[in-house]
C-alpha cells in the first residue's frame, strides 16, 4: 500500500453484489474511501455531487453505446477523473468503450494487477501497462 493514496476518493459502479464487494474491499485495503453506484445512472449523479480522484466502471452493466455516452458524459463534466473499464470481454469486443475509458481490464485479472492499475492511474494519469 502506498502512503500518499490514504484518503482518496473512487467511485465504483458496479451491480454484481459480489463483485462490487471484492473491489471495494481491495480499494478501500490501499487506502481509498470507496463510494459504490448500482447503475451508470445512480454513478452519474455521485459524479456530478462529488468529488472523486478514481472511477472504476464495469462496462458491462448496460447496453454498450449507453455505457460510452455515460463514460464520455463523465469526461464532459470531469475531464481530468480517471476511468478504469473492467470487462468479462476481451478490449477488442468492446473496442468503442476502450477508447473512451484511460484504461481497459478485461476479466479475470489479478489483484496486483488490479491494484498496480489503480496506482498509477491516479499518481500518473493511466500510464499504458494497464491496458490488457
Amino acid at each position: 500500500m502506498q502512503e500518499n493514496l490514504f484518503k482518496r476518493n473512487a467511485i465504483l459502479v458496479e451491480s454484481d453484489f459480489l463483485q462490487n464487494r471484492l473491489y471495494n474491499d481491495i480499494l478501500d485495503s490501499n487506502g481509498f474511501e470507496v463510494f459504490s453506484a448500482k447503475s451508470a445512472m445512480e454513478g452519474l449523479q455521485q459524479i456530478k455531487e462529488n468529488e472523486y480522484d478514481l472511477a472504476v466502471i464495469n462496462v458491462d452493466i448496460g447496453e454498450e453505446s449507453f455505457v460510452e455516452k455515460l463514460i464520455n458524459k463523465i469526461h464532459s463534466e470531469r475531464s481530468e477523473l480517471p476511468i478504469v473499464g473492467l470487462s468479462i470481454y476481451e478490449q477488442e469486443k468492446k473496442k468503442n468503450i476502450a477508447k473512451v475509458v484511460n484504461k481497459f481490464l478485461t476479466k479475470p485479472f489479478s489483484i496486483d494487477k488490479f491494484i498496480e492499475c489503480v496506482v498509477v492511474c491516479v499518481e500518473n494519469g493511466c500510464a499504458d501497462f494497464c491496458s490488457g
